[in-house]
């Protein structure tokens, strides 16, 4: 058993036989590129699939640099068995054995963007801002990508701001080994080499970012607000908040109470999406609180969504009634 040992197969490199693989990332933002500068909503889904892609193969190849060249489990193991036992370990080889990363959480680490992203934050390579943020961005890929819920206007924001962090990944990352002999006569890619191709041409004035995500979440709070008005409405709300005891209580009169219980949490999220355009030290001060009123907002547009169709329904039935269908 080696003293060594890379943490997986492809430990930021292929075989020893070829060369850095970062010429196919390069291809790929360069397809971002395309992507976000197409100016619709199909082209920004994929502009923003492509960026988390991306972002997975930086963090996991970085993950895989910080645990290459650690001791081997079997070592650790015999180092473990020894101080348990009642041995001696000077300070650096007891740290080390505190400190290894074994087989289990490789595997969960592996397997799982949320652990590489708490591995390097426990590392000191990203902040704990940074990991929440591209945690909450590979949640919106999700959205945009698995369930179809993201709203539209939202997409072409989340891409601008996702080449900004990637691009900061990506020049921050130090690989293994950038060369290795190769029969491949092609130029080999560095992540130097790619350091602001993501962000070629584009305008990353913060306070231009917070402009967007300000507007972007005044109107989603004021579609919270006029649904909540319309619940309030339909419950016969009275000047004291009380709604009118002799509703029915069934799934709508559930839903619109739940909405109308929101107006307490209404000048909050307001002046919440006021205060984004305020945020413009860095990029990711600005999409913390973005992402907290969007967490807030999140949990109550299924019900804003809901009465919205409801309303459609009694409008279209009420003009088909007018008209004697």
């Amino acid at each position: 058993m080696p003293l060594m040992q890379p943490f997986a197969s492809d430990w930021d490199r292929m075989p020893v036989q070829q060369a850095e693989q970062w010429k196919w990332l390069a291809v790929e933002i360069t397809e971002i590129q395309r992507c976000a500068e197409a100016g619709d909503q199909a082209h920004d889904r994929l502009a923003l699939i492509l960026l988390d892609h991306l972002v997975e193969v930086v963090i996991s190849r970085e993950v895989n640099a910080q645990l290459a060249f650690q001791i081997a489990d079997s070592v650790i193991d015999e180092m473990r068995e020894s101080r348990d036992s009642g041995g001696q370990l000077d300070e650096k080889l007891s740290r080390l054995v505190d400190e290894h990363v074994g087989p289990d959480r490789r595997k969960a680490t592996d397997d799982n963007l949320h652990e590489k992203t708490k591995f390097l934050m426990q590392r000191g390579v990203l902040t704990a801002q940074e990991r929440e943020v591209l945690n909450r961005l590979h949640q919106y890929r999700n959205a945009a990508y698995h369930r179809d819920t993201l709203e539209p206007d939202l997409i072409s924001d989340l891409v601008l701001a996702y080449r900004v962090l990637a691009d900061e990944l990506v020049s921050r990352h130090k690989p293994i080994a950038y060369t290795m002999a190769s029969s491949d006569p092609a130029p080999v890619v560095t992540p130097q080499q790619l350091q602001g191709r993501l962000v070629e041409d584009v305008d990353v004035d913060v306070k231009a970012m917070a402009r967007r995500f300000h507007d972007h979440a005044v109107k989603r709070v004021q579609t919270v607000l006029a649904a909540v008005a319309i619940a309030q409405q339909l419950l016969g709300v009275n000047s004291s908040g009380e709604a009118d005891l002799s509703l029915p209580d069934d799934d709508m009169a559930r839903m619109l109470t739940g909405l109308s219980d929101v107006s307490k949490q209404l000048p909050s999220w307001e002046k919440q999406a006021e205060g984004l355009k305020s945020k413009t030290s860095s990029l990711t001060g600005l999409m913390i609180p973005f992402i907290n009123l969007d967490r807030a907002l999140s949990r109550i547009e299924p019900s804003v969504r809901r009465l919205d169709m409801i309303m459609d329904w009694w409008e279209q039935s009420r003009i088909d009634e007018l008209r004697g269908k």
